[in-house]
């Protein structure tokens, strides 16, 4: 008899498998499959968020990973020798356009001519360039500022600047005449700094007449004293070259202690350096030594005397400083004079 069992108490069928065949297939459908997954991930490079795990610290790397490295290093660098090559390629070849074909020069812009009374025509001319085929960057800007201050006397410095794309600037400045030199049948003009300036037949009222032993051969536009370029100094030339350097240090020290009127300048010899003050009054200073303290006690003195007269003639001496006396002939004084007023035919001022 057939036992009842309760709804709960059933058992639960069982699944059934497979057949053999079809179990089979799969599994050789999944090996190949595998396979071919292996064989992608060897072939191509891991993409997307997935990275490859370094290898742990002390680890050696693998012959394949040290030689992927090297390769990508090399590449690297070809790239940069491959750029550092262009760009180096591209600046010779803007060198030499530069150098040939652009910037060719236009145009000379001349500033403050007239301060040295030359005309812009006059400077351009004396420059040295040539329009339209001198190039701006091959051109020598120290020579052309040469060409102007040797050519155009008158003028004392000349500053030259490249200004692009095709035009040159020329600022000059002016000098004048410090004094004058006989020279010949005639006299030199010079200025401060001993640059020879203009011949003359008669000497300028305006500027003292220099007394000196010099020898000097004449060049206008040249420096008494310097010699050219890439030559030595023959002791004719350091002579004059000392002679200048007195002079300077005389007339600075006249401008310094603002005597005005000087028209005589004599350092024939450097132990008795002689002024004329406007023709009348003879300064004599001695040596160099003390030579700014000398000038400003002369400065002192020649105000006192015109405040007497401004005729007076005479002379003052000022080789003891810082003492003057001003006699109405000129006579050395002793060591008595010096420290007495008694023996004194004239009067001494003490700066």
């Amino acid at each position: 008899m057939r036992e009842n069992r309760p709804a709960d108490d059933r058992r639960t069928p069982k699944k059934r498998k497979k057949p053999l065949k079809q179990r089979i297939a799969i599994a050789i459908v999944r090996a190949v499959e595998g396979r071919e997954q292996k064989k992608n991930a060897k072939a191509k490079p891991q993409t997307g968020t997935a990275r490859r795990t370094p290898p742990a610290q002390g680890q050696p790397r693998s012959a394949s990973a040290k030689r992927q490295a090297q390769i990508r290093r090399l590449r690297r660098r070809q790239r940069m020798v491959r750029v550092a090559i262009g760009v180096i390629a591209v600046c010779v070849l803007f060198l030499i356009l530069a150098r040939t074909v652009l910037f060719k020069i236009q145009n000379i812009e001349v500033t403050n001519p007239e301060a040295a009374n030359y005309t812009t025509e006059q400077i351009v001319a004396q420059c040295g360039v040539t329009y339209g085929t001198q190039n701006l960057f091959s051109c020598d800007l120290g020579k052309v500022a040469k060409n102007i201050e040797q050519r155009l006397p008158y003028i004392g410095k000349a500053t030259v600047e490249r200004h692009f794309p095709s035009s040159l600037r020329v600022t000059v400045e002016p000098t004048k005449a410090a004094a004058a030199i006989a020279y010949g049948t005639g006299y030199l003009c010079i200025d401060a700094d001993g640059k020879m300036l203009e011949s003359v037949e008669t000497a300028p009222e305006t500027v003292p007449v220099l007394r000196c032993n010099t020898e000097f051969e004449m060049n206008l536009g040249q420096y008494i004293g310097v010699t050219a370029t890439g030559k030595k100094a023959d002791d004719k030339t350091k002579a004059a070259a000392a002679t200048v350097q007195l002079f300077k240090r005389v007339n600075e020290g006249v401008a310094a202690a603002g005597i005005e009127d000087i028209t005589l300048i004599d350092i024939r010899d450097t132990r008795a350096i002689t002024l004329m003050y406007q023709n009348r009054l003879t300064l004599h200073l001695g040596t160099e030594d003390a030579l700014e303290t000398k000038l400003q006690t002369a400065a002192k003195t020649i105000a006192a005397e015109n405040d007497g007269s401004k005729t007076r003639t005479g002379a003052i001496d000022l080789t003891t400083v810082p003492y003057a006396f001003a006699r109405d002939t000129y006579e050395p004084a002793s060591e008595v004079e010096a420290t007495s007023e008694e023996n004194t035919t004239g009067a001494a001022t003490a700066a």
